[in-house]
């Protein structure tokens, strides 16, 4: 088995009503719960509304800035996998209740590291 990244984001989806944020609230508790109890699902974190700061060098000098991210491109969540492979961590990201209303995953493997 491996470790996959799903990188949850925001995309176009709009939940601007109270009903459909509930839904999808719900939604996302029944996904996570059926990979939980499958064995597949080793973490999830939920990302805070506030975009973060990020951290560069320019022109000599560390900068603590931004983010300059578009809000679309924002990451809402991570989950953390642990999968045969790459099409079943795909798989389990196309059943994603965010993907239905807009948003989109980004699925990475993870990398083990030594020592």
């Amino acid at each position: 088995m491996s470790d996959y990244l799903l990188i949850l984001r925001q995309g176009d989806s709009d939940v601007s009503r109270k009903e459909d944020h509930a839904a999808l609230r719900d939604n996302f508790f029944r996904w996570t719960d059926s990979l939980r109890k499958a064995g597949k699902l080793l973490l999830v974190e939920r990302l805070g509304s506030d975009w973060g700061k990020t951290v560069r060098r320019r022109a000599g000098t560390v900068v603590v800035d931004g983010p300059f991210t578009e809000g679309k491109e924002g990451i809402v969540g991570l989950f953390i996998v642990d999968v045969p492979d790459m099409a079943e961590a795909l798989s389990i990201a196309q059943t994603c209740p965010l993907v239905a209303i807009g948003g989109w995953i980004e699925v990475r493997k993870g990398v083990q590291a030594d020592g």
